[in-house]
């Protein structure tokens, strides 16, 4: 190997340590961000919501106190209720070799919810009762389920749901 090669070699090592203390660091300062959050609103519900264009109670995200999570879920307290949520939901699919983004139009769901449990509203390509028999029923409570059609051909897929859990303790 040439010098060269071997500069180029050591570089790319070091941008690849320097970048990589620099993202753990801020995923460390995320997750401290997303526990003190949690701990703070321990008398409300917390809702992670993974989606984007969020609106709760038809209020804009920036007008209500929320923060971004750990896996970039948009996180809120709520008093003990119900609650509206607006939000389009993504998640990603895989169609042969090729990995497909599928997103859903505006999505409104109403969640009921209790103070000091926290919930996760997301999209999936299953059931709730389906990821229930597959866990063999180790799995947390689904408070609420709705069922989408997909276009036919745009995934493998030709159903999606969004579920919300509420976390077992």
């Amino acid at each position: 190997m040439s010098s060269t090669t071997i500069i180029i070699i050591v570089a790319v090592a070091v941008i690849w340590a320097i970048l990589f203390a620099v993202f753990m660091k801020f995923n460390k300062k995320r997750q401290a961000g997303e526990q003190q959050f949690v701990q703070e609103n321990a008398n409300k519900a917390i809702l992670h919501i993974y989606g984007k264009s969020v609106k709760v109670d038809g209020k804009e995200l920036s007008t209500i106190d929320h923060k971004t999570g750990q896996y970039g879920q948009v996180i809120v307290a709520l008093t003990p209720g119900e609650h509206t949520i607006e939000s389009v939901y993504y998640t990603t699919d895989n169609v042969g070799t090729k990995t497909k983004n599928v997103e859903t139009q505006p999505v409104t769901i109403t969640i009921p919810v209790q103070a000091g449990n926290e919930y996760n509203a997301a999209m999936y390509f299953y059931s709730a009762e389906q990821r229930k028999a597959y866990y063999k029923g180790d799995v947390d409570d689904a408070v609420l389920e709705v069922e989408l059609e997909l276009e036919s051909g745009f995934t493998a897929n030709t159903h999606a749901y969004i579920i919300v859990y509420r976390e077992c303790k």
